[in-house]
């Protein structure tokens, strides 16, 4: 009996031990079931989510309408300093070589400018009124001015002051050493007009030069004031660079000026600056006419660069004297009037004076020959991914190319050298009469040239005579004639161009006015500011040659002064001196004319 209860008992342990183990089996492999499922699962996902990184990345990224605002302080450190140099230099690069060819740049703007003439007679048309013996006094004051802003500019600091005949308590602030959006300066005491001069410097060292291609239009508002109470704001915009550097300048000027009209209260405030100094006299002008003490400060703006928008440039005319020298360039050049130069230089015939050019002139043509006979004999020089077509394909006529078929692709060649992108517009080329290319025989001939027959040099040469003004324009060409053999057809050719010059000249008006709406685009229109005088000389006169016995020609009755509109400044009109024009010595020169002019007999200059 005992030892079957024994038994009983150790078999109950046995089956309970049986249960319990097998229940715990179970349970583990349903874990590890479970933990298996998840580990794919979660390695399902991961090779989901890679694979749509993947495509996301293949996929273009969709553009960031937001822009980097522009700094609106001077850069303090040298990382900073670095930073907005290298934005200025993509900026800048971006405006000129990123939209001109080099081809408009050498060969479009010089044409153009021979076609457009001389157009300083449009200064006296129109709104201008002619000024005469009335200005000569305020021409003798702009006149010393210029001379103290030139020796400022150009002479050590010593110089500048034995020149002006100031003293060392005559100085308020001097900075005389330029960086980045922080120009050279100085503040000084004028005893004899009882003036404090503020002088800023144009654009000569490096840095400022950087200053004035940061020419982004940036937001700028004036407060104007009358008596300590604000009575209007005026909104607007106005270049970059120059605004961050007329604050930078406020920061010292305003007030060691305070202090020195608090002492003086019988002085006047006097910014004056010449080119991209002019800019920022104009916009620092605003600033400090904000300024209750300083709110009667006047300025004198020699060449300025168009630096604000219209309503801002109107609202200065009280306080801001602007003069312009002839022919100079600065005061209406900004992105907006150099787009739409480049859109009239676009639709301008000018790359086909350079054909001429290249067809009468002995150097052009020799290297035009020496291209040729590169890519006839160096491999490379041509291959399948260009996209320039050859001289004989644009003569081919429209309906052979469709009876052809896959011959008219044969025909094309392309040249690597081509390496500008195309930026002038190309007309249909006319349907020559010529048997050589009338004749369908003439195709597969053509097609066996291309692919097995060796080519000639001559052929060559005569089939890419247009190759320079290709690789110049960025853009294919119709072949010159190179030989007496080909001036038969070119003749028919000519007449062909004048038959059709009608619908080509309406084609480019159309394009022009599109160009001109692509022109809204690119940013509000910059202006010079203030009241603008501008030095006109205009051309000799002709005159009979019997009323010139016994007298000579005197230049300087061609010479006068005009108060223009601003709109004149919205177009940018091309000259031979439009640079040279542009310099204080030419200025000073102009001016000596005009007040020698307008001096009375027996009035002794004060100069």
């Amino acid at each position: 009996m005992r030892t079957k209860n024994m038994a009983a008992a150790m078999g109950t342990a046995v089956l309970l031990y049986l249960v319990l183990s097998g229940r715990l089996s179970v349970e583990d492999a349903e874990e590890r079931r479970l933990l298996k499922e998840a580990t794919r699962q979660q390695t399902i996902q991961q090779k989901e989510k890679k694979k749509k990184n993947k495509h996301n990345k293949d996929k273009p990224k969709p553009k960031d309408n937001r822009t980097v605002k522009w700094p609106d302080k001077a850069p303090v450190h040298f990382g900073q300093t670095v930073g907005v140099a290298a934005r200025t230099v993509r900026y800048t690069w971006k405006e000129t070589l990123g939209k001109w060819t080099l081809g408009e740049i050498a060969f479009g703007i010089k044409y153009f400018m021979k076609q457009q003439g001389n157009l300083q007679h449009e200064f006296t048309e129109g709104k201008s009124v002619q000024l005469g013996h009335e200005v000569r006094d305020e021409l003798v004051f702009l006149l010393r001015h210029l001379k103290l802003c030139m020796y400022f500019s150009k002479k050590p600091y010593k110089v500048f002051m034995e020149h002006g005949r100031y003293r060392n308590d005559d100085v308020l602030v001097k900075k005389c050493k330029a960086r980045l959006m922080r120009p050279s300066f100085t503040v000084v005491r004028d005893a004899d007009t009882k003036c404090f001069l503020l002088l800023i410097r144009g654009a000569i060292s490096l840095q400022e030069r950087l200053t004035a291609a940061t020419g982004a239009a940036v937001p700028f508002h004036h407060v104007v004031m009358h008596e300590g109470v604000v009575t209007d704001v005026v909104l607007g915009h106005a270049h970059c660079g120059m605004v961050v550097a007329a604050r930078w300048i406020a920061k010292y000027a305003v007030p060691a000026l305070t202090d020195a009209i608090r002492q003086h209260p019988d002085y006047n405030v006097k910014i004056i600056g010449h080119s991209m100094g002019a800019g920022i006299a104009s916009i620092l002008t605003y600033m400090l006419r904000e300024h209750k003490e300083l709110s009667s400060c006047t300025c004198i703006a020699f060449a300025p660069a168009a630096c604000m928008t219209w309503e801002l440039a109107e609202s200065g005319k009280d306080f801001i004297t602007t003069l312009v020298n002839r022919t100079d360039l600065v005061p209406a050049f900004s992105k907006v009037s150099a787009a739409q130069l480049r859109a009239e230089v676009t639709v301008s015939s000018w790359l086909s004076d350079l054909r001429d050019q290249i067809q009468h002139t002995r150097f052009l043509n020799l290297v035009n020959r020496s291209v040729a006979f590169m890519r006839s004999h160096v491999p490379f020089v041509s291959h399948p991914h260009s996209k320039v077509v050859d001289a004989d394909m644009l003569v081919k006529p429209n309906e052979d190319l469709k009876e052809e078929g896959t011959h008219a692709t044969e025909q094309k060649k392309h040249h690597c050298l081509s390496c500008f992108p195309c930026m002038v517009l190309r007309h249909p080329s006319p349907t020559p009469t010529s048997s050589a290319s009338s004749n369908p025989a003439s195709a597969p001939q053509v097609a066996l040239h291309n692919n097995n027959t060796v080519i000639t040099e001559s052929e060559l040469i005569s089939n890419n005579s247009a190759l320079i003004a290709d690789l110049i324009a960025g853009c294919s060409g119709s072949a010159l004639p190179d030989t007496e053999s080909d001036s038969e057809s070119e003749s028919e050719l000519e007449i062909i161009r004048e038959t059709k010059e009608p619908e080509s000249s309406k084609t480019q008006l159309e394009l022009l006015a599109d160009a001109n709406l692509d022109v809204s685009t690119e940013g509000p229109q910059l202006f010079p500011p203030g009241r603008i005088m501008h030095m006109v000389v205009l051309p000799m006169p002709e005159r009979d040659p019997a009323l010139e016995v016994g007298s000579a020609v005197n230049e300087e009755e061609l010479v006068n002064v005009y108060e223009t509109p601003r709109e004149f400044y919205s177009k940018i009109r091309l000259a031979r001196s439009m640079i040279r024009d542009h310099y204080m010595p030419r200025y000073i020169k102009t001016l000596q004319i005009l007040i020698d002019k307008f001096a009375k007999p027996g009035q002794e200059e004060i100069l």
